[in-house]
C-alpha cells in the first residue's frame, strides 16, 4: 500500500509518501509562506524524492481539520484534485490525532492542542495512541480543569502547547512541553495512522465525500450572521 499524505491545516505544511509502512520521502516547512504557495511544489518534490509517479499512489490521506479554515480547505481541495484525475481513494485523519501520534508510545497524557485564538484552543487527550475524548474547542482555563483529571504526566503537543504550558503549568501538578522537533504535524504520522486505521478495517472514501471538519463556524460566517442579527434587531 503507498500513501500520500498531506497536511494543510495551521501555521505548518508537510507531505509524506510511504510504501507499506516504511516512510519513503517528507518534506516539511514553517516559513510563514502561504498554503497555496507551497504545498504542490513540496508534493512534486517528495515524489521525486520517494522515486514514485503520482500514478503509483494507492491512497491520499488528508488531515481534514480542526485547525485554520483556510487550511484545511486548500489541503482538502489538493487532495481531492489528484485523487480525482486518478480515481483514487481518500482517507482523512483527524489533525489533533496526528499531532498526537509522536507521543503513542509515551507513557503520558498526550494533550493535542492548537491555538484557536480568543484565550480558546482546539484539543483532544490521548493515552498510549488510546483516544480518551472527541475533538473539541474549549476555553484553555477549562481544559485545565480537565486535565487535574489525569494522573499521568500531561505533555502538551501541537501549535497551542507553549501557550498551553505558560499559562496552565503552574496549576497543574505534572506538565510539561513536547520537543519543539515533533511539535506540529509531520505527514508522515499521518501516513503511519491511515495505515493502522486501514489494516484494522476502516474504509477508505470516494475524493467527492472527503470534507472539511470544523469545531467552530468560519470567522466570516459568524460575521454575517452577526451582522444579519444586528439587521433584524434595528429593523425592531
Amino acid at each position: 500500500m503507498t500513501i500520500l499524505a498531506l497536511d494543510s491545516t495551521s501555521v505548518t505544511a508537510s507531505v509524506a509518501i510511504s510504501e507499506n509502512g516504511v516512510v519513503l520521502a517528507e518534506n516539511f516547512i514553517n516559513n510563514g509562506l502561504t498554503h497555496s504557495q507551497t504545498l504542490m511544489p513540496m508534493v512534486e518534490k517528495t515524489l521525486t524524492e520517494s522515486g514514485k509517479a503520482l500514478k503509483d499512489i494507492d491512497i491520499f490521506a488528508i488531515t481534514n481539520g480542526p485547525g485554520s479554515f483556510t487550511g484545511v480547505r486548500i489541503g482538502i481541495a489538493s487532495i481531492k484534485g489528484m485523487a480525482d484525475a486518478l480515481n483514487k481513494k481518500c482517507f482523512a485523519v483527524s489533525t489533533l490525532e496526528a499531532i498526537a501520534e509522536p507521543l503513542k508510545n509515551e507513557d503520558c497524557t498526550a494533550c493535542a492542542v492548537m491555538d484557536a485564538r480568543c484565550n480558546q484552543v482546539y484539543t483532544a487527550i490521548f493515552e498510549n495512541g488510546k483516544r480518551l475524548c472527541e475533538d473539541k474547542a474549549v476555553l484553555i482555563d477549562e481544559l485545565g480543569e480537565e486535565l487535574k483529571n489525569y494522573n499521568k504526566t500531561v505533555v502538551f503537543i501541537g501549535d497551542g502547547a507553549e501557550l498551553c504550558y505558560n499559562k496552565l503549568s503552574e496549576t497543574l501538578e505534572s506538565v510539561k512541553l513536547s520537543d519543539e522537533n515533533i511539535r506540529y504535524v509531520h505527514a508522515s504520522s499521518i501516513c503511519r495512522l491511515a495505515e493502522e486505521k486501514l489494516n484494522n478495517g476502516e474504509e477508505t472514501t470516494e475524493s467527492s465525500n472527503l470534507v472539511p471538519f470544523y469545531l467552530r463556524v468560519p470567522q466570516a460566517e459568524r460575521e454575517l450572521n452577526n451582522k444579519k442579527s444586528l439587521k433584524k434587531e434595528n429593523i425592531k
